[in-house]
């Protein structure tokens, strides 16, 4: 990525995080609970048997409460973990309830790491990505550090899925070699199925 690239994403970061921010948490717990009654309608959800959800942190779309009626609903739910920070790898484990999450890396919450909960992605049905601004492609910039961009390779694009609000879309953004698309965006007005041509 060029310094103009890198630039311009961070410019954007900061912008669009300063609008999420602005959203009061009434108001995101609402959203959040209409995005997830659209998931509920989808097909591919109907048919999951794994999916996997990152834990809210901040001001983003509230994840909690639809992975407590995910397990109850007897599907199996992954979250991401970061076992070493420093090598930028991001796995996907097991979980059975959020009380096993606790604040960690970055300040986001994680569980503990299990080897025996590692799940390896080919298992898993759909993946949410979250991010700070989406555009029209499904491209995204989060805040940067890589995890989803390098974890996502090799995963089916049309089984991830991008949570946002709709103050959160945008028409095109900076992209490197790097950066993957989502093949879907789920908001709380609705879903948008993307192409990347």
């Amino acid at each position: 990525m060029n310094d103009l690239t890198r630039s311009e994403k961070s410019k954007l970061r900061y912008g669009y995080l300063s609008i999420r921010d602005r959203l009061e948490p009434a108001i995101r717990f609402a959203y959040s609970s209409i995005i997830f009654s659209h998931i509920k309608k989808m097909e591919e959800y109907r048919n999951a048997k794994m999916v996997m959800f990152y834990l809210s942190y901040g001001s983003e779309v509230i994840t909690d409460m639809m992975i407590n009626e995910v397990l109850a609903d007897d599907k199996e739910v992954a979250v991401p973990i970061i076992k070493n920070p420093g090598d930028g790898v991001m796995q996907a484990i097991r979980i059975s309830k959020l009380e096993d999450c606790y604040e960690s890396v970055y300040g986001i919450r994680q569980p503990e790491f299990n080897q025996d909960e590692i799940v390896n992605k080919n298992d898993i049905d759909l993946v949410f990505v979250p991010g700070i601004v989406f555009d029209s492609k499904g491209y995204r910039i989060g805040y940067g550090k890589g995890y989803y961009d390098k974890w996502l390779v090799g995963f089916d694009i049309s089984k991830r899925i991008g949570l946002a609000y709709e103050i959160q879309l945008t028409d095109k953004l900076p992209t490197g070699e790097y950066d993957l698309p989502v093949g879907k965006i789920v908001t709380e007005k609705r879903c948008i199925e993307l192409t990347t041509n």
